[in-house]
């Protein structure tokens, strides 16, 4: 859908004119931003800002008009601002949180019903828009972008002890199933479980394990059971393929998703971004074995001037009991993925990556991918969202850095995106269809 606005100019005699296609999308999916009917080699200021709640977040770069009158973002180079050269979706991973809002903000989807509404306005000149509410515009438009494609269907989950968010496509099926899961913070974080199936599959998300409903309120004890009785419940789906399920975790749910790898034959492919390859936290149990968890050494934070928190050394798994805490990798049977930025500064993702990579060719393994991404941090999500470097950890109560330069870092998503999706069709979807790119 092509939408076009007309705004009378201020300060101008003609009419400029804003064309954004498509004007409502998936997140994951590029816009083609262009301004027309400027005067020859003008310089225009775009500018794009959304709120989420009582989050603010915007961004803006300076452009020059052609000889015609035109910019056309995918085309030409930004000339300043937040981010510079050619980028046809610089606007949208390059924003930051307006000033005056917390530190550690964090742009995440907390109902997924609804989209993130991205205004985008033309200013007259190079100017600096942030914090800036009331600046004169040349013409403006409200983007729609949604996590939620149309036809998914959202159906919260209560089956014996699993509880979650189960997304289904639009249609009979039977679908490829996908368990998504996030990390140590807790609660129940839909926005890539809705992506998932928007691009096809039926995803159980975020199968949440503490700090949601009924749940623990703490991370005690992690008991494998609980994610094998909703991969049985997942896979018992009439309309769900029933011969094995995708796992997709970030942070502490990467061990969880390796375990289920590990241990159990029902996991037909694993995806762990920026985590740990061993177990930590908690315990983990599964039949009868407890397996232990690394030591946490508080020497390790790092606090910066500002009281951020560096926790890339809290975990000793130079010696026991942390080397018995190691994700038994070699027993996987099915292919698995690791996603890890260099400039992860929560976990060392790359390290602890290649000694489970390590492990696995120990033992004459080669059903592996490292998706290694220079100057990328923590929080690698789906594409376009913007660069977090500090976020705020609810469980710990502190602003920790994540990580990563914006432009690097959003190119890490982007092309990890594509390749998961990529590796869920080719090893869990048994027909394999490439519709839904």
């Amino acid at each position: 859908m092509l939408q076009i606005v007309r705004i009378q100019c201020r300060k101008m005699s003609t009419q400029a004119r804003l064309l954004v296609s498509p004007a409502t999308a998936l997140v994951d999916d590029k816009v083609d931003i262009t301004v027309e009917r400027l005067a020859p080699r003008q310089p225009v200021t775009l500018h794009a800002r959304l709120s989420e709640g009582t989050a603010r977040f915007q961004s803006y770069a300076h452009y020059r008009a052609d000889d015609t009158g035109r910019v056309v973002v995918a085309k030409q180079p930004s000339l300043g601002g937040l981010y510079t050269d050619v980028d046809q979706m610089g606007l949208f991973w390059s924003m930051q949180p307006s000033p005056g809002q917390r530190p550690g903000l964090r742009l995440r989807k907390k109902d997924v019903s609804t989209p993130f509404l991205v205004d985008v306005r033309v200013h007259e000149g190079h100017v600096d828009v942030m914090g800036e509410e009331n600046l004169p515009w040349l013409a403006t438009t409200t983007v729609e972008r949604w996590y939620l494609g149309h036809g998914v269907k959202r159906v919260p989950v209560r089956e014996g002890r699993v509880r979650g968010t189960l997304f289904l496509p639009p249609g009979d099926g039977p679908f490829a199933a996908v368990i998504d899961m996030f990390g140590s913070t807790g609660g129940l974080a839909e926005y890539r479980a809705a992506l998932l199936a928007s691009r096809g599959f039926a995803v159980l998300r975020a199968l949440a394990f503490f700090a949601y409903d009924d749940l623990p309120k703490e991370m005690v004890n992690v008991d494998l059971h609980y994610f094998e009785e909703a991969a049985d419940w997942l896979l018992s789906l009439p309309n769900v393929q029933s011969h094995g399920v995708g796992v997709v975790a970030t942070s502490k749910g990467v061990e969880i998703a390796l375990s289920m790898a590990a241990h159990m034959d029902k996991v037909a492919a694993a995806v762990g971004i920026s985590g740990y390859t061993a177990v930590t936290a908690a315990p983990l149990r599964y039949k009868d074995t407890v397996f232990p968890c690394a030591p946490w050494v508080p020497e390790g934070l790092v606090f910066t001037e500002e009281g951020y928190v560096d926790v890339r050394n809290v975990l000793d798994t130079t010696k026991e009991p942390g080397i018995k805490a190691y994700v038994q990798v070699e027993k996987a049977q099915c292919p698995i993925m690791f996603v890890a930025g260099e400039d992860d500064l929560s976990t060392k993702a790359v390290f602890f990556a290649n000694q489970a990579i390590g492990r696995m060719k120990a033992h004459g393994k080669t059903n592996y991918t490292l998706l290694q991404y220079p100057k990328a941090g923590h929080l690698i999500e789906p594409p376009y969202m913007p660069h977090c470097a500090l976020y705020y950890h609810r469980v710990f109560d502190w602003c920790m850095l994540a990580g990563g330069e914006p432009r690097s870092h959003a190119a890490a998503q982007e092309d990890s995106w594509h390749k998961i999706l990529s590796f869920f069709r080719t090893h869990v979807d048994k027909n394999n269809t490439q519709s839904r790119l």
